[in-house]
């Protein structure tokens, strides 16, 4: 047997708020020594270092980096950050990815909820037009399924925000 299930649950849970501590101390002390490196290297301004904004500075205007530079950068990714789901949806109802069936088989409100759903086209009989029918693992076949998009999450949002206000401070005030 495990060590865990000779364990009481009171044990289980002390153990399980060791771990979490200690592994909250670690990231601690990993984002404390990243900081110490990075204060020494005079990112934060205290000290002369190779980090420090005027050293940066320096050393893109010496490569040619230019304001143009900076607006393109941010602004390629303030429209991808805005962008990006849109797009991946986009293909993915087009390629008949993402889709659920539709069919409520018994007629109760239970939908069948299938996740493999295909998508065929066929030519109708009487009107000789393309029709789209889409068929889930259990056999059913509909002329509708239920599509999933992708929705932006904090991050994302985060990321245009930011990008979208730093196109904004380097074309307005630099």
């Amino acid at each position: 047997m495990q060590a865990q299930e000779l364990m009481t649950p009171q044990e289980r849970k002390k153990d399980e708020y060791l771990r979490r501590r200690l592994r909250g101390f670690s990231v601690t002390m990993m984002v404390m020594g990243l900081s110490f490196g990075l204060y020494y290297l005079g990112f934060f301004g205290g000290v002369e270092g190779p980090l420090e904004a005027g050293n940066i500075g320096q050393s893109l205007a010496g490569m040619g980096v230019t304001k143009k530079h900076f607006f393109t950068f941010f602004l390629s990714i303030f429209v991808f950050a805005a962008t990006w789901n849109h797009i991946f949806n986009f293909v993915s109802h087009n390629t008949g990815s993402r889709l659920t069936c539709k069919k409520d088989p018994l007629g109760n409100g239970h939908i069948c909820g299938s996740r493999i759903v295909k998508r065929e086209k066929v030519q109708d009989k009487k009107t000789g037009q393309p029709v789209t029918y889409f068929t889930c693992e259990e056999g059913h076949r509909l002329r509708e399924a239920h599509f999933h998009p992708v929705r932006k999450g904090v991050f994302s949002h985060t990321l245009w925000l930011a990008c979208g206000t730093f196109c904004a401070i380097v074309f307005f005030l630099i």
